[in-house]
């Protein structure tokens, strides 16, 4: 994917919509997710108005491996006035897609958008939909967990099996377990 020759940040809504929904690129001189930085928008406003306190995920283009990190604005934005707008401090839990392991069975090969998983622990994770599940999961379900706050990890990534029956546009959390522990 190709992004703006200035851009150091893509800031998206994490509300389940498919194809991003992104609120649009933008540039800083941070490169540290792990303090409040200021974004300016590239183009003269931002896409989509939103409120201060909404939480956004960032895609931070001038890290390594550009991870993806959930933070909130402290301003609202506007569609009119390219208004800075500061991010507080990065949500300490990751960020996570998940996608179904056969498409062909479900209504989309997206199960879930955005979600922030826990800990990986007893080779099983939690993961809380950060926006509604897009399609009917039943237990035992493969799928295919991408970490986006960790790209490349093994461990966080990989493919793992619902513990527990999911229903589409439900926003409630699932436990996953992993197929193969450690990669």
């Amino acid at each position: 994917m190709s992004h703006p020759p200035l851009a150091t940040h893509m800031v998206s809504l994490p509300d389940g919509k498919q194809t991003n929904n992104a609120l649009g690129y933008c540039t800083s001189t941070s490169v540290n997710p792990d303090r409040p930085t200021t974004l300016r928008p590239l183009d003269s406003a931002w896409s989509k108005w939103v409120l201060k306190g909404t939480n956004v995920v960032v895609k931070w283009l001038k890290v390594p491996g550009q991870p993806e990190f959930l933070h909130v604005l402290d301003g609202e934005t506007s569609t009119s006035t390219r208004l800075p707008r500061r991010l507080l401090q990065r949500s300490a839990a990751d960020v996570v897609t998940v996608r179904t392991l056969h498409p062909r069975y479900f209504s989309t090969d997206v199960a879930l958008e955005y979600g922030t998983a826990s800990p990986y622990t007893g080779a099983s994770i939690m993961i809380t939909p950060l926006g509604r599940w897009q399609c009917d999961l039943p237990l035992g379900t493969g799928v295919k967990i991408l970490n986006l706050s960790a790209p490349g990890n093994p461990v966080k990534s990989g493919e793992f099996a619902s513990q527990s029956s999911i229903a589409r546009y439900a926003s409630t959390g699932a436990r996953f377990l992993k197929d193969a522990p450690g990669g």
